[in-house]
């Protein structure tokens, strides 16, 4: 397959020229991991794009733009085309490749690539290049919101902490691993039904739960601690 490489370094080297040409990028770098090749340019800003793919006829070719993939930059009909045209193309060969073992299917794969595959690649390609040019800044912009988003879904995901009942609650909030997290963050907050509370003590802590208890409040807790 090595037609598949050079056909996409010369689909990446020319639908990506304007990032050398109008935004001061290096010229790409092939790199090569195993099985994966790898495009890579950048600025000195920072921005950088690495396009990749395995060596293999029904790869994807894979954009990632500031550590985020393309998709998730951009909604575009056409590109979204051309995903559903490849997927149509190699999926059911792969699959029975996968089951059975079978190479007559890569040998179709294969053929699929040479009499369409290549064609789709290059339009897509070409398709998402004019996108990042017409909107270069917005798409910097754009993968940095959707960069921070994950690290705070990721922070919030791992300081999350659910207990169903009052009772359970209470016992999380007398461990030792608990009570320890407290003092590596800055507030607790806690959700119920009825309100949310900032809580910044274990003594303000134990006053709710006493609050809570003593009023039999049968309330469902969660609660995420805050730096």
């Amino acid at each position: 397959m090595n037609n598949l490489l050079y056909e996409v370094k010369y689909a990446v080297e020319t639908h990506f020229k304007f990032l050398q040409d109008n935004y001061n990028f290096t010229p790409f770098e092939q790199v090569s991991l195993a099985y994966e090749y790898h495009f890579k340019a950048n600025d000195s800003a920072g921005n950088f794009i690495n396009i990749h793919i395995e060596l293999i006829a029904s790869t994807p070719i894979w954009v990632n733009f500031n550590g985020v993939y393309i998709e998730n930059l951009i909604t575009d009909n056409l590109v979204d085309k051309y995903n559903i045209e490849l997927h149509n193309l190699y999926d059911s060969n792969f699959n029975k490749y996968l089951k059975t073992k079978d190479t007559k299917y890569i040998s179709a794969n294969i053929d699929n690539y040479n009499l369409y595959g290549n064609t789709i690649n290059n339009n897509r390609l070409q398709r998402i290049a004019e996108l990042i040019k017409e909107d270069f800044y917005k798409l910097v912009s754009a993968s940095k919101k959707y960069k921070d988003l994950k690290e705070e879904e990721a922070v919030k995901q791992n300081q999350q902490i659910n207990s169903n009942t009052l009772k359970e609650f209470a016992l999380l909030a007398n461990s030792q691993e608990f009570k320890e997290k407290f003092i590596s963050n800055n507030v607790l907050i806690v959700d119920t039904d009825k309100c949310q509370i900032d809580i910044t003590s274990i003594k303000e802590l134990k006053s709710l739960i006493n609050t809570l208890t003593k009023n039999k409040n049968n309330v469902v807790i969660d609660c995420h601690f805050v730096n």
